[in-house]
């Protein structure tokens, strides 16, 4: 990765973590993971699904990723969370502009996302669209929801807009430039990243095809969610004292009772979302 292309726009793509032949099996294996943990959970598992499968383990475990994240953040890295981006076909869903900043409630800016595309993602399927540079602005909205976003999760409470797939809506200070803003193209084993102030959204699905993703959410060993209770997260490299985090385990094998229960306690944290489905 380019460290002075990251620090000027916040972002860096296409970034490829496997080459074609690797990712060339990623939908299919995406949905037969679905199957199963539809089959063993009674419904698909969009968070944390790196706690179930040895193969989303591997994924976020990628050196090539890895030393992307270490270059953003340093030695020290937490994976916070994971999940599964999905912008199904001719769904109509689409994802506000906004910084993610507010909605995580993390102590600092040490945060970094990671979008891994599992099938192609472009301007036609609701590939993410993005601000370069805008993350060196401070705050440039705020979400329509007051005190902790992560008790609203929690019990499922929503105020966003029809089609907005996430819980809450991103109240902007003024409006996008359009001629600035940049497509995040890729294709399956590419991957981008970006700060977690960098302003980004996009728009609904319209080809034939679903458009899935994984998407992998790093924190600096210094940084926590401030939302009361322990949180749990996975020690990737260098340390992190356990002050504020149970330490996530590995699968060893696929949706082991090991792992079930591993994933049951992690999604009961702020890390988990609630358990809900986020894109």
């Amino acid at each position: 990765m380019d460290a002075t292309i990251y620090q000027r726009d916040g972002i860096v793509w296409p970034i490829r973590a496997f080459v074609p032949s690797e990712a060339a099996d990623f939908e299919t294996r995406y949905r037969t993971f679905q199957a199963k943990a539809t089959r063993l959970r009674g419904r698909e598992t969009h968070v944390k699904p790196h706690l179930l499968s040895t193969w989303l383990n591997s994924i976020v475990h990628n050196q090539i990723i890895l030393d992307a994240v270490e270059m953003a953040l340093g030695p020290d890295i937490l994976l916070w969370e994971s999940d599964f981006a999905i912008k199904e076909a001719g769904k109509g869903t689409w994802v506000p502009w906004h910084q993610d900043t507010p909605y995580w409630n993390l102590s600092t800016t040490e945060v970094v996302s990671v979008f891994l595309a599992l099938t192609a993602s472009t301007r036609d399927n609701g590939a993410m669209r993005v601000l370069p540079g805008s993350h060196k602005s401070g705050s440039l909205g705020r979400i329509n929801f007051e005190g902790d976003p992560h008790n609203g999760y929690r019990t499922g409470h929503r105020t966003s807009s029809e089609g907005n797939i996430f819980a809450y809506d991103h109240v902007m200070n003024e409006e996008i430039d359009e001629s600035l803003v940049q497509d995040v193209e890729l294709e399956p084993g590419e991957f981008s990243i970006h700060n977690i102030e960098l302003l980004h959204g996009g728009g609904p699905n319209e080809s034939d095809r679903d458009r899935i993703a994984l998407v992998m959410r790093f924190i600096s060993g210094r940084t926590r969610c401030r939302t009361p209770g322990r949180d749990s997260a996975m020690l990737m490299r260098g340390q992190c004292h356990s002050d504020h985090f149970d330490f996530e385990p590995r699968p060893e094998s696929d949706f082991s009772a090991a792992s079930l229960a591993a994933l049951e306690r992690a999604v009961s944290r702020p890390s988990g979302f609630g358990d809900r489905l986020i894109s």
